[in-house]
C-alpha cells in the first residue's frame, strides 16, 4: 500500500518561491527574457541540483 503525505515539503516550497521570484523579476524587466521560460528553467535546474 502506498502512503500519501498531504504535507508540502520544504524542497517544494523553495522551488516554488524561487520560480515565482524569478518570474516576477523577469516580468519587471522584460529584457531578461520570457518570464515563464526563465522560471521553468530555474525551477528545473534547482530540482535537478537538489535531487542529487
Amino acid at each position: 500500500m502506498i502512503k500519501v503525505d498531504n504535507q508540502i515539503s520544504v524542497r517544494m516550497v523553495l522551488l516554488l518561491l524561487v520560480g515565482g521570484l524569478t518570474i516576477y523579476v523577469t516580468l519587471r524587466d522584460p529584457e531578461l527574457g520570457i518570464a515563464i521560460g526563465v522560471g521553468v528553467v530555474v525551477v528545473t535546474l534547482l530540482h535537478q541540483l537538489l535531487g542529487k
